[in-house]
């Protein structure tokens, strides 16, 4: 009988132990999970300039802290002086779950160089990271910048910075941010982007490419 009892209280200390372990992994993973953005948590930032004159589509790879790389579809359409995009990929992780990543964003012009030394607009959107659980990102930022143009041709580059606060429904619930970002256009109809970012522990952080094709 003794040792039954020894038998059992070992298999049940045993059992709540694996119990307690796994719980503490599955808390980790949902504390170090980092909400995803610009739009999506990727460090995609937009210039204050528009390139196209009805609309533009590609595709943006990203390279962020923590082993993170995102690739995204991006389409954005001109309504008026309003630009609406949209955008959706995934998020592969190295030591958490792989997620969708889907977004909607917006351009608004609120400087031109008529009244101010740069091009200034309005940049915010929201978006979901769908893995496990769903979070929701919502930047609201200024986009400053100037077109440079290179004479007797049709490439230009826009320098730009955008500095951008955060919502979000995890961590601290607001995060801020610094985008940097290059936008080089090689011809009327194609555009090559680069841009990075920094911050705040939840603010998207890395180096993000694109190609855009214009129409």
């Amino acid at each position: 009988m003794g040792a039954w009892l020894r038998s059992a209280f070992h298999v049940s200390r045993f059992t709540t132990r694996r119990a307690i372990i796994r719980a503490t992994v599955l808390l980790e993973l949902a504390v170090l999970q980092p909400a995803t953005g610009q739009e999506t948590g990727t460090p995609v930032f937009h210039s204050p300039y528009r390139s196209f004159l009805r609309y533009e589509f590609g595709a943006a790879a990203s390279f962020q802290r923590g082993s993170q790389t995102g690739i995204e579809g991006h389409y954005r359409r001109g309504f008026g002086v309003v630009d609406g995009a949209v955008r959706a990929g995934i998020m592969v992780r190295d030591d958490v779950q792989d997620s969708f990543l889907f977004g909607l964003g917006t351009r608004i012009p609120l400087l031109d160089e008529a009244r101010f030394p740069l091009r200034g607009a309005l940049i915010a959107g929201a978006g979901l990271d769908v893995s496990g659980g769903v979070s929701l990102w919502v930047p609201v930022g200024l986009s400053l910048g100037r077109r440079l143009n290179v004479e007797k041709s049709a490439v230009s580059l826009v320098p730009y910075v955008q500095p951008t606060v955060f919502f979000t429904s995890v961590g601290s619930g607001v995060e801020a941010g610094l985008g940097l970002g290059l936008d080089l256009r090689l011809s009327s109809a194609f555009e090559f982007r680069v841009s990075g970012g920094f911050g705040t522990a939840g603010a998207p952080e890395g180096v993000a490419v694109s190609a855009m094709w214009l129409r």
